[in-house]
């Protein structure tokens, strides 16, 4: 983390303070470290997801640097309204730093909510794999942090025979037995492509393959009730986040999963820092993403998470290392579907009522 200490910016004076609301931090540089906050104000996912970031990210930053660091759990989609009344009316935001799923993060950045990373203010940066930088924008208005899949997890007590295709979970003998999102998300780029459809051009077929999997359908829910479904054998067959998965072997549950023949969709949540904030706010945000990104933070935190670091240096575990489900390397990549994330902003409203028509 030595790199950390080598960024040099001009110090801001009261004028280019007032000034920043208008311009954008990215147009003042600095001399010497501006003044430390009082604290940071992070928005996280609770229990343990915001347990492994305190653990592997925020304790040793504040070790670091003496700056405390806070957290609001607000929900993520309500977050980002607040955060867009707060710019409309030039406001300075309820929060420095944004932990976000990457869509959300490309909706607030096409919304000229956030302040752009740069590699000079940001040099982890350089450090990163393909699948951390925003696809079909420019520059870095936010920056995946980890990446996951949505895997075909099954109850190896209750499935006896592998199931290799996702087009196997049409067979009646999963009639209620199936358990995903209650909006399709991680699975209908799947149910596109593998019923002859592209992604976002043709997707009736995806429509089509789940009004014939809906019979099937045991459970819709989110990441809690489909961790609970599979510890208890509700739905014995699902398509979840690898993470809900571990979390189900770890307590013990007969739990596996596997990458079908089609592949699976990959996903990542990131980090960013909205506009409108004080000059040294801005500043301390961005070298709070700098540490996440660093080996040493990477490790720690996605280790907890059961997510694939993103900085190329940071070592991997190695149950990751030959399982397809986890994006270790690019040769892996091939078995992703990977939606842009601003095609998923420009589409998935549409998807998820095309979803909750069909599955009433």
């Amino acid at each position: 983390m030595a790199t950390m200490d080598r960024r040099t910016f001009l110090k801001y004076s009261g004028t280019a303070a007032a000034a920043l609301g208008t311009l954008g931090f990215s147009s003042f540089t600095w001399s010497e470290e501006p003044a430390k906050p009082a604290q940071l104000v992070v928005r996280a996912w609770g229990d343990t997801w915001q347990e492994s970031l305190d653990l592997g990210v925020s304790q040793p930053f504040t070790q670091k640097y003496g700056i405390p660091v806070v957290y609001d759990n607000t929900e993520d989609n309500i977050m980002q309204q607040k955060l867009r009344t707060a710019f409309s009316q030039k406001r300075q935001p309820p929060i420095d730093v944004n932990w976000d799923t990457t869509t959300n993060a490309m909706k607030s950045a096409l919304w000229e909510l956030s302040e752009p990373l740069t590699e000079e203010l940001v040099p982890n940066l350089k450090e990163l794999s393909s699948i951390a930088k925003p696809e079909l924008v420019e520059g870095w208005p936010l920056v995946s942090v980890y990446s996951y899949t949505y895997v075909l997890a099954y109850r190896t007590d209750l499935v006896k025979e592998p199931i290799t295709s996702w087009k196997m979970l049409l067979d009646k003998k999963w009639e209620k037995s199936i358990g995903m999102y209650d909006d399709g998300i991680g699975f209908t780029p799947v149910a596109a492509v593998i019923n002859g459809g592209s992604i976002p051009d043709n997707m009736d077929p995806a429509w089509e393959f789940y009004k014939q999997l809906k019979p099937n359908i045991g459970m819709l829910g989110g990441d809690e009730e489909l961790t609970q479904a599979l510890l208890e054998g509700q739905t014995p067959v699902q398509c979840t986040i690898i993470a809900n998965a571990l979390q189900a072997q770890r307590q013990g549950a007969p739990v596996a999963w596997i990458v079908p023949e089609e592949g699976v969709v990959l996903e990542r949540d990131a980090l960013w820092v909205p506009k409108n904030l004080p000059a040294e706010n801005t500043y301390w945000a961005m070298k709070y993403i700098d540490f996440a990104l660093s080996k040493e933070a990477q490790e720690a935190w996605c280790g907890r998470l059961g997510t694939p670091p993103v900085n190329k240096n940071a070592a991997i575990p190695d149950y990751m290392t030959t399982d397809l489900a986890f994006f270790t390397n690019e040769d892996k990549r091939k078995h992703m579907i990977v939606v842009p994330s601003k095609v998923s902003v420009e589409h998935e409203k549409e998807w998820f009522e095309q979803f909750k028509n069909i599955m009433g």
